[in-house]
């Protein structure tokens, strides 16, 4: 087995103005600098340079002021280097005194840190004014964790993902289709035009830029759940989510430029309102998103994530709720009539704060026999940190939702189903999922599940999918439909769809932040599927987050490529 990528000494914090995280960490020979940022709890850890290419074991980091030194084991003892302006050097004539070398470690256990787990490696812990953190080394993957308010550890970050189970590229990388939000296609054509997108959402109903983009089906019409949107000469709306209906195509408007088949998207003029108090007070700001819904009972409900931020989370929790009223009108035009969602309660707080959901007949999950119908829920906790889980509301638990009551959820503890949150068994693992796609394919007889791939994860920067006959798994490997470094970012750029260096064009300014900055590819979500000749074709939205938009893409699969 390899060295841990990191000793109780790896981690240090500073604290006001600037509160951040830096750290130590061993890859091989190789001991990398990274920094997290404590601004937000949203932050990533980046890599800020190689200390040394040499070294033998994790390595102490000591901060004397304002200057950072790293104390590297090496073949001929340790040596010293300290960081200043043009990187890591050399520090000769300086010592480090052992007790400067211990810092905070040893402060706590691993099993105070990471409760229960049976692949911790090293521990090291750091503390900034108001808060405790620490680098856990889980059998080669890092994790940050950060203390709770209630005392407990939870996960709050992923620096690397080390998943050693294999993994395969498709024949074919999926293509884009099209834009689907925003005015005009963010990517030119080769003779110098930009397609309309699938909505033109800022003429017709003052949508600037959006992500997510989550298909749900009620009462023979299909909707788009939209999250943090940014709306045109509006801005006491400030990133309040959207909606939009979807058409059976395109329309006329620009003909060549489309390609033939596609749907139309109709957004509605104002934003997506949460009301009702049953779920105490929702928050309805940025990271406050609609996830999934599903309709039942004639009724369209949905979940949304609420306080964000609270508590250093990303996101803090679930909330179900239902669509006041059955009848849902989608006018563009409309600038201030909000399409509501009453709050029936909190759903989780912990292992289910994304989800996906699918209704499946009761006698297809285990341990839900009979008649009727069952909500099947897939989820994850701290956000784009956590390993993914099963929960239903069974028949019960449904007939409670129907009645205007908050249901009560069972659990898959990975051989039957508990009534404790506590007991769900990951599905599998290592994972740091955030946004998560589960839908049921009958043209494929499988679940199939959609993410995106983990900080310094094997399969590299990935829209991944897995398959399974159950809901609880076995889940298939991975198979890699989507480099989105590598097609996303083409050096073409009349295919390239996410903006690759502040000079590119392919892109937009939504925001001042989001306009610095080079695209990523997250959120994607499954839009249909079909099967055409052998293979089955899966249509997916992709958040691209510079350009702020969705696209809608589209992926080939062949009977060879099909996991499971």
């Amino acid at each position: 087995m390899s060295l841990p990528g990191i000793g109780p000494a790896s981690l240090v914090a500073s604290g006001l103005p600037r509160p951040r995280l830096d750290a130590l960490v061993l890859t091989g020979a190789r001991l990398d600098h990274y920094r997290r940022r404590l601004d937000r709890p949203d932050r990533p850890w980046e890599r800020v340079a190689t200390v040394v290419t040499a070294a033998t074991g994790p390595g102490v980091l000591v901060r004397r002021g304002r200057r950072l030194f790293a104390v590297v084991p090496t073949v001929n003892g340790s040596t010293v280097h300290v960081r200043g302006r043009d990187g890591w050097r050399p520090a000769s004539g300086v010592a480090i005194r052992p007790l400067e070398a211990v810092g905070d470690a040893g402060t706590l256990t691993v099993a105070q840190v990471v409760a229960g787990s049976r692949q911790v490696r090293a521990v090291a812990v750091a503390s900034v004014p108001g808060g405790e953190h620490a680098l856990v080394d889980e059998d080669g993957s890092l994790f940050g964790h950060h203390r709770a308010p209630g005392g407990a550890w939870e996960r709050s970050s992923c620096l690397r993902l080390v998943d050693e189970e294999p993994f395969s590229l498709a024949m074919t990388e999926s293509v884009k289709l099209a834009q689907v939000t925003g005015e005009r296609d963010a990517t030119p054509t080769p003779w110098g035009e930009r397609a309309p997108t699938l909505s033109s959402s800022l003429s017709t109903a003052g949508v600037r830029g959006t992500d997510l983009g989550v298909r749900v089906d009620h009462a023979g019409r299909s909707f788009l759940l939209f999250g943090d949107t940014h709306w045109a000469a509006r801005p006491w709306l400030a990133t309040r989510d959207a909606i939009a209906e979807v058409l059976p195509d395109a329309g006329p408007d620009a003909p060549g430029l489309l390609p033939p088949g596609l749907p139309g998207v109709r957004f509605h003029g104002s934003p997506l309102k949460l009301v009702g108090r049953r779920a105490g007070r929702v928050t309805m700001r940025e990271y406050d998103v609609p996830l999934d819904g599903f309709s039942h009972g004639g009724r369209l409900y949905a979940f949304f994530t609420s306080d964000h931020f609270r508590g250093h989370r990303v996101m803090g929790r679930s909330v179900l709720a239902r669509a006041v009223g059955q009848d849902l009108v989608i006018d563009p035009s409309a600038r201030r009539s909000p399409v509501r969602f009453e709050a029936v309660g909190t759903f989780s707080a912990r292992h289910f704060v994304n989800v996906s959901v699918q209704l499946r007949p009761a006698a297809a999950v285990p341990g839900c026999g009979g008649d009727g119908e069952v909500l099947l829920v897939w989820g994850s906790g701290p956000y784009r940190a956590s390993d993914p889980r099963l929960a239903v509301l069974d028949q019960p638990a449904l007939a409670a939702l129907a009645a205007g009551e908050a249901p009560a959820a069972r659990y898959w503890a990975g051989s039957g189903w508990s009534d404790a949150e506590d007991d769900a068994a990951p599905l599998f693992g290592p994972a740091a999922l955030g946004e998560l796609s589960v839908r049921w394919v009958a043209a494929a007889g499988r679940y199939v599940l959609l993410t995106t791939s983990a900080p310094e994860e094997p399969i590299g920067p990935s829209v991944v999918l897995r398959t399974a006959t159950a809901p609880q798994g076995p889940w298939s490997p991975r198979l890699r439909l989507l480099d989105w470094v590598r097609t996303g970012m083409s050096t073409d750029p009349n295919t390239r769809f996410i903006k690759a260096s502040a000079a590119d064009e392919v892109g937009d300014r939504v925001f001042r932040a989001q306009a610095r900055r080079t695209g990523a590819a997250y959120a994607p979500y499954l839009f249909d599927a079909s099967v055409e000749g052998d293979d089955l074709v899966l249509r997916y939205t992709l958040s691209t987050w510079n350009p702020y938009q969705v696209v809608l893409m589209r992926h080939r699969l062949p009977p060879a490529d099909l996991p499971g």
